[in-house]
């Protein structure tokens, strides 16, 4: 509910709030009710205790229910350029232990699995589709999701936290042109390395199959848009990145949660035997598509503009190469669209 605010001078000082003016039903009048008075609240609109509130009730080095570190307090409005380093350190921190924790906790999961498998001699041999299910499944249904749910949970915040809404006209728009501008940096970025550096980005692992058909780049496409887009702008843009920009400003922030996602891609891209320059290749333009994610999401504020321009991302590129793998004629530019394969 908002409030509006009525001051009074009074021998108390008192700040009186009152409801704001709401119509019930048709024509009729508006009324305010009033709420009875809190002395010597500070001129504020109430409508929820922020952040920033609990720091002013807490000692500075206090840890907030949301994982924030207090640099300052009702005693001490300022103290000082160490805590408030260390708080930007802290949330940093936070922040990678968030993000790298989806690189390590499918492990987890797949663990106890792969013991089973061992010890009763099960061979478990799966089709790449499979494979990749199963990997969607636990990287990133259960490990970007989960950890998103239980960060949400712990620090007490409502869903509403990474600002997903249904889209407007305008920001479906958005969501067809933005692959495009995704694709095209990605592509100059690996053009400027090769002519630079003369390093070829290494491919993505899912060009490591061998004796797939065409289709299955094509049965790959509703995981792009449906579980890979939405989970992982769930976590690094919608949890990472919001929790960054209460600590540094949004430029920042989206520079940070674009290092934090890059390196999560390490295994997809060291996978064929690439040497270590052609992965820090391919990081650099995983990380040029990625600033272009975390700018989006913080220019409409909301994640499924973000998340559906992913999918539909990764799904042109699948496209493309489906394409490719069909005419014969464009076979022999199979290499230079691989380059651009940057999932």
């Amino acid at each position: 509910m908002f409030f509006a605010i009525q001051h009074r001078t009074t021998t108390h000082d008192t700040l009186r709030l009152v409801s704001a003016p709401h119509v019930v039903g048709d024509g009729a009048s508006s009324r305010a009710d009033s709420t009875p008075t809190h002395p010597r609240l500070p001129w504020v609109v109430v409508m929820a205790e922020s952040t920033d509130e609990q720091a002013d009730r807490q000692s500075v080095g206090a840890v907030t229910d949301d994982g924030q570190l207090v640099t300052s307090g009702a005693g001490d409005r300022d103290a000082g350029l160490p805590w408030t380093l260390l708080e930007k350190l802290w949330a940093v921190v936070l922040a990678a232990v968030l993000g790298f924790g989806a690189i390590l906790l499918p492990g987890l999961f797949v663990l106890p699995l792969i013991v089973a498998t061992t010890l009763l001699s099960i061979d478990l041999s799966l089709s790449p589709l499979a494979e990749l299910a199963i990997n969607f499944v636990f990287g990133q249904i259960l490990a970007m999701g989960g950890i998103t749910v239980l960060y949400l949970w712990a620090t007490g915040k409502h869903r509403s936290y990474v600002r997903a809404r249904k889209p407007t006209l305008g920001e479906l728009l958005v969501i067809l042109l933005a692959p495009f501008a995704v694709l095209f940096f990605i592509g100059g970025v690996n053009i400027v390395v090769t002519v630079l550096f003369d390093v070829e980005a290494a491919s993505h692992s899912l060009l490591n199959f061998e004796g797939v058909e065409p289709t299955f780049y094509l049965l790959l496409i509703p995981f792009m848009i449906l579980v890979v887009g939405p989970f992982e702008e769930l976590l690094y843009r919608g949890v990472i990145q919001t929790r960054l920009t209460r600590s540094f400003s949004r430029p920042s922030a989206i520079v940070l949660a674009s290092l934090i996602f890059v390196p999560i891609h390490l295994t997809a891209y060291s996978a064929g035997g690439a040497n270590p320059m052609q992965v820090l290749a391919a990081f650099g333009a995983l990380f040029a598509g990625s600033v272009i994610y975390g700018a989006l999401y913080e220019w409409t504020e909301n994640l499924t503009v973000v998340a559906m321009a992913h999918g539909l991302t990764n799904s042109i590129q699948l496209l493309v190469l489906y394409v490719i793998m069909t005419n014969e004629e464009l076979q022999e530019l199979a290499n230079q669209a691989t380059v651009l394969l940057g999932l």
